[in-house]
């Protein structure tokens, strides 16, 4: 038996063996040579899509083989390019080499029962010649651009899509020699973005103004756009606006007079004092730029920012209380101390007021308890918030029925006021201006 038992180990030994020996020669030791980028890649052959899987990281081994070359071989910035780390730089080449090279394919294959390999193997020489070719065409691009964008560069809301489309077509190639007619491309076009800031100059009309919160009508600020160098109006200039605590419809553009206008619809916060910046809109220009190198040295660039103070003070609400009854109201006071409370301004006249509380206490005969020699009252409240300048109601609130009493029909109407205020100021006028002037 125990003969039996060695010889079965021998077996499996000599048929692992001869499975290993099985394989070509190309996967024990693969030919990695000099003149070539190479990847070997195995894979489970159970695995979905085994082989698109493999071609992908082939691809990925050979771009970061292209980098390093790269990075070894040819003449990468050590610290910056046009605005850029060298190893950003590196990384945006990996990343559209890998792109790009999805489409290899292998020089040698073979499939198990249980493994895929492969063997991609992309010539050096051929890449850069395709690659220098590349470089030649988009210098040739760039050049018509860059002289497109020159011929309207007092107008930099026309000219900027030339730039950058050229930015775009160079980008890929910044580690390679950009020579042209014209200059360095690189050097020229970098020269004129770095201008940009200061060709382009934008203010607010003014640097401070006063408004209300929650006020109904819209704040409109205004500005201007000019060539800062022959002060020629610009337009077509994207901007946006910003603020911690007002919200902008952004981008703005500036007209043919260079002038553009952002709308305040409402001011909610009750912050004294809130800025807001007005600012170039680069965003605006994004979706000119496929390249990752050229987008990272467009989002480089910082244009200045100009501040608008806007002095906040609440709004001024005017109470208008009537008591309807036969007797004299005595309860306003209540009402317009609950008013103060709320953090709002309470304005002594109509035409000071942003808005208008109107209330109405109307008293109703209850009941005469004969065995009790008591008499019931009823109020009913209704309240309005409204725009004095529209008279148009925003809010309305109601509550009827209010019940109270006393031992004489007078102090009972008189207490049914009294009840009133006491709700309408607990808890009703709270209500009626939570929404528009409280929250």
């Amino acid at each position: 038996m125990r003969y039996l038992a060695i010889l079965l180990v021998c077996l499996i030994c000599l048929i692992g063996c001869s499975t290993i020996k099985s394989l070509p020669d190309w996967i024990n030791t693969p030919n990695y040579h000099p003149s070539y980028f190479s990847a070997f890649v195995q894979v489970k052959s159970s695995l979905p899509h085994y082989k698109d899987l493999a071609r992908d990281m082939a691809a990925n081994d050979i771009a970061m083989q292209i980098s390093t070359y790269i990075e070894s071989e040819t003449r990468v910035s050590e610290t910056e390019i046009m605005g850029i780390s060298n190893s950003e730089y590196l990384s945006n080449i990996r990343s559209s080499s890998s792109a790009s090279l999805k489409n290899l394919s292998p020089v040698e294959s073979y499939e198990d029962e249980d493994t895929y390999y492969v063997l991609y193997r992309l010539s050096k020489a051929e890449y850069y010649a395709e690659r220098a070719r590349q470089r030649d065409l988009a210098l040739t691009l760039a050049q018509d651009l860059l002289m497109q964008y020159d011929e309207a560069e007092e107008q930099p809301g026309i000219a900027l899509p030339y730039l950058l489309s050229a930015l775009d077509l160079i980008a890929a190639y910044l580690d390679m020699d950009l020579t042209c007619p014209m200059g360095n491309m690189a050097s020229i076009i970098y020269s004129r973005l770095n201008h940009l800031p200061q060709l382009i100059n934008y203010q607010w009309n003014i640097q401070s103004l006063s408004a209300v919160a929650k006020a109904q009508k819209s704040l409109v600020l205004e500005g201007y756009v000019r060539n800062r160098e022959s002060g020629v109006a610009l337009a077509n200039i994207p901007l946006e606006a910003s603020s911690e605590a007002i919200d902008f419809t952004n981008p703005q553009f500036s007209n043919t007079e260079g002038r553009f206008n952002f709308n305040i619809c409402r001011i909610d916060s009750y912050e004294p004092f809130q800025t807001v910046n007005l600012s170039f809109n680069k965003e605006h220009y994004s979706s000119l730029l496929h390249n990752k190198t050229a987008q990272k040295i467009w989002d480089g660039l910082s244009f200045d920012t100009s501040r608008l103070v806007i002095e906040v003070m609440k709004p001024q609400v005017f109470l208008d209380y009537a008591y309807l009854s036969a007797f004299q109201g005595g309860y306003r006071d209540t009402v317009a101390g609950a008013l103060a409370n709320l953090n709002v301004g309470v304005a002594a006249k109509l035409d000071e007021a942003d808005y208008l509380v109107k209330v109405r206490i109307e008293a109703k005969p209850g009941k005469y308890i004969n065995n009790m020699k008591y008499f019931t009252s009823l109020a009913d409240i209704r309240l309005s918030l409204i725009d004095p300048n529209s008279g148009a109601t925003i809010n309305y609130l109601e509550q009827t029925n209010l019940k109270s009493g006393a031992t004489t029909r007078e102090a009972a109407e008189r207490n049914a006021e009294r009840d009133a205020a006491t709700m309408i100021g607990e808890s009703l006028l709270y209500r009626l201006l939570y929404n528009y002037l409280l929250k």
